[in-house]
C-alpha cells in the first residue's frame, strides 16, 4: 500500500472495511497503528480498543480528506502515553500532542501540502478540547488559529469521536452543539 492508496481508501463511503482487508499493508505504511490494535483503553469512556475506535471515527466523519486524516491519526499516540492509575483506569494525558507529531512525520515524509498538514494537525491537537473548561482568552486563541470551516470540522471530529465511545456519554453531543455555536458566534 502506498500513501496515495491510503488517500483513495479514506475517500470511500466506509473506509474501515477496506482498511481491515488491507491491515498488513497499512501497518507497514503506518507502523504506529499496530500498537493501537488490541490496545485496551481501560476506561469507562471507551468500549473499543484504540484501533477499532479510530476506525469508527474514520467512518463517521464526513467524507473530507482533512477530516478523514485527522480521524485516522487523532488517537494514534495513545499507546505511547498510556498510564494506569491505582484503580486500574487508563489515562492518555497529552496523547493529542503525540498523535499530531506522528501525523506530521508522515505529512513530511509524503510531502503533503502545508495547508493540509496544518489543518489536520490542528484538528488532531484540539480534538479533545473541552470548551466549557477553558478561559475566554484560550477561546480567542483558538479562534485566531482555526477558520470558521475548521471550527465546524473540529466539532464534526469531536462528535464522531464521541459516537465511537461508550453510549452512556452520548448526551454530551448537546453540549458540543452549544460549544460549537458559542465559538461560531464569537467568530462572526
Amino acid at each position: 500500500m502506498t500513501w496515495n492508496d491510503l488517500i483513495i481508501i479514506l475517500q470511500q463511503d466506509k473506509p474501515s472495511e477496506i482498511i481491515k482487508l488491507n491491515e498488513d499493508e497499512l501497518f507497514k505504511l503506518i507502523p504506529e497503528l499496530v500498537k493501537c490494535k488490541n490496545f485496551n483503553q481501560n476506561s469507562i469512556w471507551h468500549i473499543y480498543d484504540v484501533y477499532e475506535h479510530i476506525l469508527y471515527v474514520v467512518d463517521n466523519v464526513p467524507k473530507n480528506i482533512i477530516l478523514r486524516l485527522a480521524a485516522l491519526f487523532h488517537d494514534i499516540g495513545k499507546p505511547l502515553v498510556y498510564i494506569k492509575d491505582e484503580s486500574g483506569r487508563g489515562h492518555f494525558y497529552g496523547h493529542w500532542h503525540r498523535s499530531k507529531e506522528i501525523f506530521e512525520k508522515y505529512a513530511d515524509k509524503y510531502n503533503l501540502d502545508n495547508n493540509l498538514k496544518k489543518k489536520v494537525s490542528n484538528l488532531i491537537l484540539y480534538h479533545d478540547l473541552n470548551v466549557d473548561k477553558i478561559t475566554g482568552e484560550e477561546i480567542e486563541r483558538i479562534i485566531n488559529i482555526l477558520s470558521e470551516d475548521e471550527i465546524i470540522m473540529l466539532f464534526q471530529l469531536k462528535e464522531a469521536d464521541l459516537l465511537a465511545q461508550n453510549s452512556e456519554f452520548h448526551y454530551l453531543l448537546d453540549d458540543y452543539k452549544k460549544q460549537k455555536q458559542m465559538i461560531l458566534n464569537k467568530v462572526k
